[in-house]
């Protein structure tokens, strides 16, 4: 059994929480308890001795539907934890030189299927606030282009409703899920209108531009995928997105993978279990604020040496499903 397997049987054992179902259970009607670990090799930055060494890591999310069972940073220096102005969980460690061994997150999350969160548990003001997602962003902006088209997909249509799921059918319809070449990943909204192609960055920015274009608030979401089987490496992050319902609150949406698996209607206003949020939007300002320009989006770990930004800091992912 390997190291998570070992942690999730523990955390269950200590808090008594019932098992999660297992890979082969309804990812889409019954929870699921994982244990993740995020690795970050500060070893491999390239600190020198007496320099200024500054690291964010974004930690999993608490909502509706993802709840926290334990959580555990190892650091060779000290971690201090932070929340920022969209309730994003933040782990910041701020010490001098090169580091002698890496930074370690071990989370155990239970995660339910996802409808979104009720409208009367969102607060005017509050990180949910739907005033704060309507206006663009340095990746998503409104202007003429898609403007136009989110125009020209609701023609005709008289509420925010139909026009949320026309904007969903149009970015389904016409972009393909396709990583070559280069452009793609940057959820650059005028990019994928143009080029129709893209990750699930791409696919939501498009999505999330044309809604805001129409006055329609929605916000990006993004965390780690969870692979079938019980164990093994998470390859990168996955994104998907919210829309804000007048009646409802805010609803989950995910082109990618209704695009790629061909599941239009099941992936519009609900979510499976397989995935684990940890931040939400764009153009992020960290807690404390990072001397480099904002995030674009928040997963992977973002450090500075002597104030300057470092272009990758290697980080590895991996999970273990409760049996």
């Amino acid at each position: 059994m390997s190291r998570l397997a070992l942690a999730a049987l523990v955390a269950c054992a200590v808090l008594e929480v019932r098992p999660a179902s297992s890979a082969s259970s309804d990812a889409w009607e019954r929870a699921a308890l994982y244990a993740i670990e995020y690795r970050v090799e500060l070893t491999e930055i390239g600190a020198r001795p007496g320099q200024s060494v500054r690291l964010w890591l974004p930690l999993p999310a608490e909502t509706n539907d993802q709840r926290l069972i334990s959580e555990k940073i190892e650091s060779p220096w000290p971690v201090r934890i932070s929340v920022d102005d969209l309730g994003n969980r933040i782990a910041y460690i701020e010490a001098g030189g090169a580091a002698k061994s890496p930074v370690v997150l071990d989370a155990v999350v239970e995660r339910l299927p996802s409808e979104g969160l009720p409208k009367d548990q969102v607060r005017s003001g509050g990180a949910d606030d739907p005033a704060r997602y309507r206006d663009g962003a340095r990746m998503i902006p409104l202007d003429v282009l898609i403007r136009a088209v989110a125009e020209r997909e609701s023609t005709g249509l008289t509420g925010d409703a139909e026009k949320i799921r026309a904007f969903y059918d149009f970015v389904i319809a016409t972009m393909s899920y396709d990583k070559s070449g280069t452009g793609w990943g940057q959820g650059n909204a005028v990019w994928a209108c143009s080029n129709k192609r893209g990750n699930c960055t791409d696919f939501h920015s498009l999505f999330i531009g044309m809604a805001r274009s129409q006055g329609i608030p929605a916000r990006f979401v993004i965390g780690l995928p969870i692979p079938d089987g019980d164990e093994g490496v998470i390859g990168g992050y996955h994104c998907w997105a919210e829309f804000w319902d007048e009646t409802k609150g805010w609803r989950p949406v995910d082109t990618s993978e209704a695009k790629k698996r061909g599941l239009r209607d099941a992936y519009f206003g609900r979510l499976p279990n397989d995935r684990i949020e940890f931040t939400t939007g764009r153009d992020l300002v960290l807690r404390p604020p990072q001397a480099g320009k904002p995030l674009n989006y928040f997963i992977y770990p973002y450090a500075e040496i002597a104030g300057r930004p470092i272009e990758r800091v290697p980080a590895t992912f991996s999970f273990a499903r409760l049996p």
